[in-house]
């Protein structure tokens, strides 16, 4: 009789706990592959990689040494001096219209507000705001040289619960990139010529505090009607004597008419 073959049981399709068998348990379970992101499957060349580092910190730097040493705006420095204000007027074209660009302005606020605020510097011509701007500015024309000299002094100021800035502008609806750049310059010379101006006497004499000789009342000229001088009352004698005069020409007068000469 020929031996019988053992026969072993065919593993379950799908492994059940009830085999004992921890390897089936493994073979089912299988772990959900970690997510690569689009860097680390197309990884940059190390060289690459270091000097967008080192760009990236001088960055950092750059930006934390420009916010300690310049401020945002010029809040407490004192303005320019007339011979620094007659110098750059010369280098803009139409230096016959000051205009000024008021930076980070409320898109509620209106032009009369405006107009109000600066004329703590001056005798404000215009207020022009953009109607399409992603932005909050306008810009302020002032009157004279004086006025545009004190408004610098606005900068750092609040106007309508924000802290506003003003800069250096030039008159024109389209400026070209290059003309932006020369404006950005000048605005930053303009910038560090406030700061030296802190050790300047004539620029700390300059303050938006109206000057009493100027606060006094003008008297106005005299109106052809409303301030005549009122005439003096005649005494008898003067009276009298008016009386004749005008009795004596009265009877010239008639002897004239009759064709009677005296």
């Amino acid at each position: 009789m020929g031996k019988r073959k053992s026969q072993t049981p065919a593993p379950a399709a799908y492994g059940n706990d009830s085999d004992g068998s921890d390897y089936e348990v493994e073979w089912q379970v299988k772990p959900t592959p970690p997510k690569v992101t689009k860097a680390e499957q197309f990884p940059l060349p190390a060289q690459v990689a270091k000097k967008l580092e080192k760009s990236g910190r001088r960055g950092r730097k750059d930006s934390s040494s420009d916010d300690e040493s310049l401020p945002e705006t010029g809040e407490g420095l004192p303005t320019l001096t007339t011979a620094q204000i007659d110098a750059i007027l010369q280098t803009i074209k139409n230096n016959k219209r000051l205009v000024l660009l008021v930076k980070n302005v409320n898109f509620s606020t209106a032009k009369e507000e405006i107009a109000e605020h600066f004329d703590q510097a001056g005798r404000v011509k215009g207020v022009r705001i953009p109607k399409h701007r992603s932005s909050g500015f306008a810009f302020v024309e002032m009157q004279n040289a004086d006025g545009f000299q004190k408004a610098f002094l606005l900068d750092g100021s609040y106007l309508d619960g924000r802290k506003i800035s003003v800069n250096l502008s030039e008159s024109g609806n389209k400026k070209s990139a290059t003309r932006i750049q020369l404006l950005e310059k000048k605005n930053a010379e303009i910038l560090k010529l406030r700061k030296n101006n802190r050790k300047s006497v004539k620029a700390a004499e300059i303050s938006l505090v109206p000057d009493p000789a100027k606060l006094q009342k003008k008297v106005p000229p005299p109106d052809r009607y409303l301030d005549k001088p009122k005439p003096k009352k005649l005494t008898k004698k003067e009276v009298k004597f008016v009386k004749k005069q005008k009795s004596l020409r009265a009877k010239f007068q008639n002897l004239e008419k009759k064709g009677i000469k005296a």
